[in-house]
C-alpha cells in the first residue's frame, strides 16, 4: 500500500469513525437526522427574514434528492411540524414553512443538538474548536468541488434505497 493509499485509509477511518459517533448518538428522538436538517433550513430562512424555500430549493442546498426529500417533507407535514403553501404570486412555486407548532419543537431539538458540540469545545477549548471548525468547513468545500468535478457515481439501488428509506442514507 502507497503512502497516498494510507493516508486517504486513515482519513476515511476518521471520518467513518466520527461519523459513526454522532449517527449512534441519537440527539434528536422527536426527528430524524434529514429532517432535522431541513427543518434547520426553513428556521434560519425564517430567522433571516429570508423569501420561503421550496422543496427544490431544500434539495439544493442539502444535496438531497427529490424522491428522498420528498419523504422527509410528507412526514414533517404529517406530524404537524411543517406546511405547504402555494404562491399567491406564482401557483407554480409551492413554500415550505415551519408551522407554530413545529418552530418550539425545533428549537428544543436544535438546543438538545448543541449540547455535542459544546461538549467539544469543553474538550478541546475554544481555540482548537475554531481551528475544528474551519477545517471542517474547508473539507466540505473541497468534497463539494472534487464532486462536482468528477461526480461519484451512484446506481439505482442506492437511488431507490435513499428514496424509500433516509435513515440509511446518512453520511
Amino acid at each position: 500500500m502507497t503512502e497516498q493509499e494510507k493516508l486517504s485509509e486513515e482519513l476515511l477511518d476518521g471520518w467513518l469513525s466520527m461519523s459513526m459517533s454522532i449517527w449512534n448518538e441519537r440527539l434528536v428522538t422527536v426527528m430524524t437526522y434529514n429532517e432535522s436538517i431541513v427543518c434547520n433550513q426553513l428556521y434560519k430562512q425564517k430567522k433571516q427574514s429570508g423569501p420561503p424555500l421550496t422543496a427544490t430549493e431544500l434539495c439544493a442546498r442539502l444535496q438531497i434528492h427529490k424522491p428522498q426529500m420528498n419523504v422527509i417533507l410528507n412526514r414533517l407535514e404529517r406530524s404537524g411540524m411543517i406546511e405547504r403553501v402555494r404562491s399567491q404570486s406564482d401557483k407554480r412555486n409551492v413554500y415550505i414553512l415551519l408551522t407554530e407548532k413545529g418552530i418550539p419543537v425545533y428549537e428544543e431539538a436544535h438546543r438538545e443538538i448543541l449540547r455535542l458540540p459544546e461538549a467539544l469545545i469543553a474538550r478541546l477549548g475554544r481555540e482548537k474548536s475554531r481551528v475544528f471548525a474551519a477545517t471542517m468547513k474547508e473539507v466540505a468545500a473541497c468534497f463539494d468541488e472534487i464532486v462536482k468535478k468528477a461526480p461519484v457515481p451512484r446506481n439505482d439501488a442506492e437511488l431507490r434505497r435513499d428514496a424509500g428509506n433516509e435513515e440509511e442514507a446518512i453520511v
